[in-house]
């Protein structure tokens, strides 16, 4: 049997972020001859989402789904004793993006009669461009590698990341992710712990070999198709002939834990985090020293080609999160495989 996940996978469900709205009014030169009334707006495919008023000083936080919105400032001037409001003037508005887990900010200003001026500040991306930039010129003098980044923006960087590799045994935390599926919303039972942890924590392969009988080749691509690898191919027979992308592992990774049930992600997290220390030889090194989070899964066999040596991985700090994923075949060593690891996380880290 040869599949091949669809690329038309369904997305993931929308995530959240914060999003900080202001305004005030500047009276030093000007003022409402009997007051005014301040609204804030915020606008999401033409839709009121959000809306703030007050005579004073707004500010307020909210916590919308990730996405493009619109924030729109104005003012209706007091008729009277504000009973009876003017309509609409000294209008303003403009775009702002969520990102999820991350802070933007919407800041606007009213001068009477002369307009009102608003800005939006938002999160710089992590890893920067730079930094991203730098270690793909490190895997391009590599042996046959390819590199995939999503930022802390959601956004996809790398150097040939829809090259497809055979998986070692980073595929097992597809079959985590799938074993954890198939359990539904329980916590996995004593023989599911006894095969999940050594497969995982020391990537034992006989425990390997029992998740793959339960999750199949259809599970694996179940998975495949909620994390959108797009570059998926599964051969059958077993389950060290899948095929994937580093894309494909970057997009796994971003989202591995909300690809399983809420009561399961503490576990499969833990499990990702808690790698036995003679197979950490790649980016933790580098991660937690800078304070993050990091939650991976390692790979490593002979080919035709020379040593495989691979690593995907979710970062975590602060409510942000982004993944980095290195796939690499033909090293002349495994040493040399996990020095490109390391080579690539200095990069990102420094």
């Amino acid at each position: 049997m040869l599949a091949v996940a669809p690329a038309g996978a369904g997305p993931l469900a929308a995530q959240h972020g914060t999003l900080t709205l202001s305004h005030r009014l500047d009276t030093s030169d000007s003022t409402y001859i009997e007051g005014s009334v301040s609204y804030l707006n915020l606008k999401h495919g033409g839709r009121v989402v959000a809306r703030r008023k007050g005579s004073g000083p707004i500010r307020t936080r909210v916590h919308p789904r990730e996405g493009l919105y619109r924030a729109v400032s104005f003012q209706r001037p007091c008729d009277g004793n504000c009973s009876t409001l003017d309509p609409p003037t000294d209008r303003c508005s403009v775009r702002v993006r969520v990102y999820p887990g991350e802070t933007s900010a919407v800041r606007a200003v009213t001068r009477p009669g002369e307009g009102c001026r608003i800005g939006v500040v938002e999160p710089a991306a992590f890893p920067a461009a730079r930094r991203i930039r730098a270690a793909r010129g490190y895997v391009r003098g590599r042996a046959l590698s390819s590199l995939a980044v999503i930022d802390t923006h959601g956004r996809l960087h790398g150097f040939a990341p829809h090259r497809r590799y055979v998986t070692a045994s980073v595929v097992k935390a597809m079959l985590l992710v799938g074993r954890l599926r198939q359990l539904g919303n329980h916590l996995p039972s004593a023989s599911d712990r006894a095969v999940l942890e050594p497969m995982i924590e020391a990537s034992d392969n006989d425990a390997a070999d029992v998740a793959y009988g339960w999750v199949g080749d259809g599970g694996l691509l179940e998975v495949g198709k909620s994390a959108r690898m797009r570059d998926l191919i599964v051969p059958g027979g077993h389950w060290g002939n899948v095929q994937f992308s580093a894309a494909d592992q970057a997009r796994l990774f971003f989202a591995i834990d909300r690809l399983v049930p809420p009561r399961s992600r503490g576990y499969a997290l833990h499990l990702l985090s808690s790698i036995v220390s003679y197979q950490r030889w790649g980016f933790s090194r580098f991660s937690l020293r800078s304070g993050w989070r990091t939650f991976f899964k390692g790979g490593w066999r002979t080919t035709g080609l020379g040593s495989l040596v691979h690593e995907a991985a979710l970062f975590e700090r602060r409510g942000r999160r982004f993944s980095m994923v290195v796939l690499s075949d033909g090293n002349p060593s495994h040493d040399y495989g996990t020095e490109t690891l390391r080579g690539v996380a200095a990069r990102i880290f420094r």
